[in-house]
């Protein structure tokens, strides 16, 4: 496996990164890239972004959360962004 990943390698571990760990030598490739390339460093910052608004849904179906609650949460994590 090389160092150098292009963005459609790269995507992949990024999306493997949200579900298991990657291996030093996957993280160190993943990040470098990211380091270069803009474009895949939105998509990761996206795929974060995505994860944690799921995983606010799904506790807010859990602890009974307002709607109005939910949208409170959801547009501040979109002032973030």
């Amino acid at each position: 496996m090389g160092l150098m990943k292009n963005c459609k390698e790269t995507s992949v571990l990024v999306t493997q990164s949200l579900d298991r760990g990657l291996t030093f030598q996957e993280r160190f490739a993943m990040r470098l890239h990211l380091l270069i390339c803009r474009n895949c460093a939105r998509f990761m910052k996206q795929m974060h972004l995505i994860r944690t608004l799921l995983r606010i849904e799904n506790e807010a179906e859990q602890t009974g959360l307002t709607d109005k609650a939910r949208e409170r949460i959801a547009s501040k994590l979109r002032e973030e962004e």
